[in-house]
């Protein structure tokens, strides 16, 4: 079954009027845009607050990420990185760079809602239901888990430690044996906090999640160190100018190196990708439409008009019917004028049912210009022919 969500949420577009809007109740609810291929949440740090407590209120599983440029650069490169983002129940957009890339591909994404700035939110609510949310820290450097539970404790507000392990500088598999998956479990927490550094963290989380109790898990590096004290985050004008990368240089000169790789890495693999994307239209013309076809190997979905936010019900319907069919799926796009990232976003959201249903996801009668978006987006399917009306009345006969 999809995540089902109901606490509360703001969202870009009413945060700045200051309507609550309820939580997606599943994923084809949330408003999610395709980043180069990426998977990016359209809400802001009191949504993405609210969507963690309320996973933590309910005991229900919530794995959310936070890409920065270097998600970004690692799922452009790495098939299987970029699975792990689709994957998620929430996507974050932590640093600024992908603010800026989304904003330019027309995403009406508000600003960061970076992983530190969500924990931070969380710790100065009052605790729900008489108490606050039990936090696990594993990993971190030499003393900073510990560090980063004895200030939770101090502090008294929303968290309160609930305990903390650093497995040492192991492999993943070796950091996944059942003695340590049964300490963490056994601590009871709400929240479980990863640090391993941000693609090791990542594969631990892919490979453990299922055996974990935790019902909310992120990989969230920096928040050890932030909360322990071991390292300054940036001041709050610093944020807002979008220069964070700058003062996390200042405060660890090793990180310039890798800010040097995600850039190149953007630079050539990423810019080529997104400069076409921001030409074309941004508004619909023709009303978006879906409709559904059995056929003897698939669920069809027959896209029509231009497929723009927010002209999307019809599509977020026709996509739940189709991944909860469990058949096969194809999207035909005969009748398709255009679309946007938020189109694409639900095909990521179809992407990842279809992966965890086991069923495959396949496109036809895609122009040229079509396929190159979706390749763009390193969204890459099987194209299958179009049936012509011929052999589909054949096939009824």
């Amino acid at each position: 079954m999809p995540p089902s969500i109901t606490a509360p949420i703001r969202d870009a577009a009413s945060a700045e009027a200051g309507a609550l809007v309820a939580l997606p109740r599943d994923d084809f609810d949330r408003r999610v845009w395709s980043v180069l291929g990426m998977p990016v949440d359209m809400t802001d740090i009191a949504g993405a607050a609210s969507a963690v407590e309320a996973a933590a209120r309910d005991g229900r599983r919530l794995s959310f990420v936070t890409p920065n440029l270097n998600w970004l650069a690692r799922a452009l490169r790495d098939p299987e990185a970029r699975r792990q983002i689709v994957d998620a129940d929430l996507s974050l957009a932590d640093g600024a760079p992908v603010v800026a890339i989304a904003r330019a591909l027309g995403a009406p994404i508000g600003g960061r809602a970076a992983g530190s700035d969500v924990f931070e939110a969380l710790r100065a609510r009052p605790g729900f239901r008489g108490r606050r949310l039990r936090v696990f820290f594993f990993g971190g450097r030499d003393g900073a888990a510990e560090a980063a539970a004895a200030a939770l404790s101090a502090d008294k507000g929303g968290f309160e430690p609930a305990g903390f392990l650093n497995p040492g500088h192991g492999d993943v598999a070796s950091m996944s044996d059942e003695a340590t998956l049964a300490a963490i479990n056994a601590a009871n927490a709400d929240f479980l906090v990863v640090a391993l550094g941000a693609a090791k963290g990542q594969d631990w989380i892919d490979r453990n999640q299922a055996k974990l109790a935790a019902p909310v898990i992120a990989h969230l590096g920096a928040v050890v160190d932030f909360t322990g004290g071991s390292i300054r985050r940036a001041p709050a004008i610093w944020r807002k100018l979008g220069l964070e990368w700058a003062w996390r240089i200042r405060e660890e000169p090793a990180l310039w190196r890798r800010y040097r790789a995600d850039a190149a890495s953007f630079l050539t693999i990423g810019l080529p990708r997104l400069l076409p994307q921001m030409l074309g239209p941004r508004r619909a013309q023709t009303p978006a439409g879906a409709a559904l076809e059995n056929r003897a190997d698939a669920v069809v979905v027959r896209l029509s008009g231009d497929l723009f936010e927010p002209d999307l019900e019809p599509v977020r319907q026709a996509f739940r019917a189709a991944a909860g069919s469990g058949r096969a799926i194809r999207l035909n796009f005969a009748a398709v004028n255009h679309f946007d990232g938020a189109f694409l976003g639900l095909v990521l959201m179809l992407e990842k049912h279809a992966i965890r249903r086991g069923v495959a996801l396949a496109t036809e009668a895609l122009t040229a210009a079509q396929a190159r978006r979706f390749a763009r987006n390193a969204m890459v399917y099987r194209q299958e022919p179009a049936e012509t009306d011929a052999a589909l009345a054949m096939e009824a006969s």
